[in-house]
């Protein structure tokens, strides 16, 4: 720091050549001329540094002790005003700048979101619209409880909300509020039933009583455990079944396998756009149209001007490249289908598939894919039922 303001004020190189050049130094300290790193060349030469100011008293001292003097180098100082009386504009422009910059670091130019996994970032981006904050809004006057109490309002997903300002950058912090549980009561009368058709396996129950042994053959819709419980002394209690019966179900899926399957072939053109987004104002620097252009994929790339994490500015260049890609046509794949098939019995099954067998033919021209299959499911789904239901035969 004390280098800088040398440079600043001008700082001097200079060299006393005389009899006595001790003589001068003495003579600067009465005159309370500051000399820095003063060292010897040799019996009769000094080196020292001096602010560019000093230079004539410097001078004249070194005439009454009949010493010379030599200016070796001079750094900063009136260069400096010189260097930028020529180029008055530059200093005007850098200026100008930083004041931009220090007025532009009042808005908000940026919003990143953090903590979000079932709210989207739009909806987050919306209610923050409402509450005030988005592109251009001036930071400075915004109430954090007041955004916060009106973000929690908009979004009850939302447990809490804080949002951080840095720079011309909005940091939101968010908790998603944890889902309720499911509510019942344990004396409510409900039964376990069958959800598809099949052979009981296995029976474990928490509560109430089975009605099925492993080795059963059930229907869909029959009742496999109730929520009735006997008692010698008393009248029967009900309480809601709870519990897991494993059985084994069977499917048969079939589809049809298109003839041909379409598909992206090689890149036949490319074709680029550019804009420049200035706050919420898009520039185009093409036609007049911005319509998607047929049979090309988009591709967005979004440039902002600022450092991340300390400011932002409001200028976003915008590059979109469009390919284009030849069409080509493949022969039915039986393979993939099956696999399709077979990826889809697994998302609709709560359990796994133990056995399988495809099929393939062909009908009025068409091919078509069979899959039969075993699978070990949990087959339990609890229902409601009344004591009048569980107490008849």
């Amino acid at each position: 720091m004390r280098n800088l303001s040398y440079r600043i004020r001008g700082e001097a190189e200079a060299e006393i050549r005389g009899v006595l050049p001790e003589s001068v130094v003495n003579r600067c300290v009465s005159a309370g001329i500051a000399l820095r790193r003063v060292t010897a060349v040799d019996g009769q030469t000094l080196r020292c540094r001096v602010d560019e100011r000093d230079l004539e008293t410097l001078q004249r001292l070194c005439e009454r002790c009949q010493c010379e003097q030599r200016l070796v180098s001079l750094r900063g100082g009136s260069r400096y005003r010189r260097f930028l009386r020529r180029r008055i504009w530059l200093a005007v422009t850098a200026l100008f700048c930083a004041l931009s910059l220090l007025f532009s670091s009042l808005f908000i130019w940026d919003v990143t979101i953090y903590g979000n996994e079932r709210v989207s970032r739009g909806e987050i981006l919306r209610a923050l619209r409402k509450a005030g904050v988005g592109c251009g809004s001036f930071w400075p006057a915004l109430a954090t409880d007041l955004l916060r109490s009106q973000m929690l309002e908009s979004l009850p997903e939302l447990a809490w909300v804080t949002v951080n300002m840095n720079g011309s950058r909005a940091v939101v912090l968010v908790r998603e509020r944890a889902e309720k549980p499911e509510m019942y009561s344990e004396s409510e009368c409900c039964a376990l039933c069958a959800s598809h058709t099949g052979i009981v396996r296995r029976v474990s129950v928490l509560n109430g009583r089975a009605l099925v042994q492993p080795g059963q053959a059930v229907r869909e819709g029959e009742t496999l455990v109730t929520g009735k419980l006997d008692s010698l002394t008393g009248p029967a209690r009900f309480v809601r079944a709870r519990g897991e019966i494993l059985a084994d179900t069977w499917y048969e899926l079939t589809a049809i396998c298109p003839p041909a399957q379409r598909y992206k072939g090689e890149s036949a053109g490319v074709r680029r756009r550019f804009a420049m987004i200035v706050g919420e104002k898009r520039l185009n620097f093409y036609g007049k149209t911005g319509k998607m252009l047929d049979g090309y994929d988009k591709i967005r790339h979004d440039y902002v001007l600022g450092v991340q994490g300390l400011f932002a500015l409001p200028l976003r260049f915008v590059c979109e490249t469009y390919v284009r890609h030849l069409p080509g046509d493949a022969a039915a794949d039986p393979g993939a289908m099956e696999a399709r098939l077979e990826s889809y019995l697994r998302e609709q099954i709560g359990g796994e598939i133990t056995e399988r067998s495809f099929t393939e033919w062909e009908k009025d021209g068409a091919q078509l894919v069979s899959m039969r299959a075993r699978c070990l499911e949990n087959i339990a789904e609890i229902r409601m039922t009344t004591q009048a239901e569980e107490t008849s035969p």
